[in-house]
C-alpha cells in the first residue's frame, strides 16, 4: 500500500465578508498579504497533484489548514484547487481540518468549513461524525478534528479527553494492523521537545503516550511549516509534512510486505 500525505496549503487574502473587518480575520488577512503570501507558491501544489496522480497511491491524506482565516471565499478557492484530487476515485482521500480552518467562532465560516471538508471527504467522513475510523488493507486510520478558535496570535489545538477511550478501542480492535493517526498537530517537535505553549495541542500528552509506547505506529500531521520526521524508541514515528505550498514536500509511505513496516521518503516538488 502506498500513502501520499501533504498539509497546510493555506489559501488566503480573500476577505470578502464585511464582518471580517471587525474581528480577527482582518489581522490574519493582512498578515497573509504582507508576510506569508511571498512564501506561498501555488505551482508547488499544481506539481504535487501531478506527482500524486503519477504515483498511483492507494490513499491520499491532507492534514489541514487549507485556508488562512477560515473565510468562506478561501474555502471556495481551496475546494477549487483540490478539485482534481477530490474527483479522482482511484484512491481514497482523507482530510482533517487545521486551526486556520476554524479561525474564529462565526456561523458562516463554520458552515463553509463543514461543507468543504464534507466534500473533500466525498461525504464519507463529515466533521460532525469525528473522530472517524477508516480501514484499508493492513492499516487502520484514525482521523481527528483538533481545531478550535483561539484568541490573539495563539494557534493551539484541543484533543477532547472523552475521545481517548474510542481511540484506544479502535487501537485494540486493530490487532496486527498498523495504526495511523491522521491529525493536524505534531505531538512533539522534530527534536522530541514540547511545542511552544501558544502552538501546542492541549491534552496532546494523552495521544503522545500511545505513540511513545507503540500503540500508534505513525502520527501524520502538519501545522509546523518545516517538514520533519521523528522516530520514538518504540519504533513509532511522527511525520509532519510541513506546508506544501511553502516547503514543497510530499510525504510518501510505502508498506513493505517483508518487514511489515511502512518505509518513509520525501518527494520534492
Amino acid at each position: 500500500m502506498k500513502i501520499i500525505h501533504f498539509s497546510d496549503i493555506h489559501t488566503g487574502g480573500q476577505l470578502k465578508s464585511v464582518s471580517g473587518l471587525f474581528d480577527k480575520r482582518i489581522i490574519g488577512t493582512l498578515n497573509y498579504k504582507f508576510r506569508r503570501r511571498r512564501h506561498v507558491h501555488w505551482s508547488r501544489l499544481d506539481r504535487a497533484i501531478e506527482v500524486i496522480k503519477a504515483e498511483k497511491p492507494d490513499v491520499v491524506i491532507n492534514t489541514g489548514d487549507i485556508t488562512s482565516v477560515s473565510e468562506p471565499a478561501e474555502f471556495e478557492e481551496a475546494l477549487h484547487r483540490l478539485k482534481s484530487l477530490t474527483e479522482d476515485h482511484s484512491f481514497d482521500f482523507l482530510n482533517v481540518p487545521g486551526n486556520h480552518d476554524y479561525y474564529i467562532e462565526n456561523n458562516s465560516c463554520l458552515e463553509s468549513r463543514n461543507k468543504t471538508y464534507d466534500t473533500l471527504n466525498r461525504g464519507k467522513f463529515p466533521l460532525s461524525s469525528f473522530p472517524c475510523r477508516f480501514e484499508k488493507k493492513h492499516t487502520v486510520f484514525i482521523m481527528l478534528d483538533e481545531s478550535r478558535p483561539n484568541p490573539g496570535s495563539r494557534s493551539n489545538g484541543y484533543f477532547k479527553p472523552d475521545e481517548l477511550e474510542k481511540v484506544k478501542q479502535w487501537i485494540s480492535e486493530a490487532g496486527d494492523k498498523k495504526v495511523i493517526l491522521v491529525a493536524h498537530y505534531p505531538l512533539k517537535d522534530k527534536l522530541g521537545d514540547n511545542l511552544s505553549h501558544r502552538r501546542s495541542l492541549e491534552n496532546g500528552n494523552l495521544l503522545y503516550g500511545l505513540l511513545e509506547n507503540g500503540q500508534i505506529d505513525i502520527n501524520l500531521c502538519g501545522h509546523i511549516h518545516a517538514a520533519f520526521v521523528r522516530r520514538e524508541i518504540s519504533g513509532s514515528r511522527e511525520v509532519c509534512a510541513g506546508s506544501l505550498t511553502i516547503g514543497g514536500r510530499l510525504n510518501k509511505l510505502e508498506y513493505d510486505e517483508e518487514s511489515k513496516t511502512f518505509e518513509h521518503s520525501w518527494i520534492e516538488v
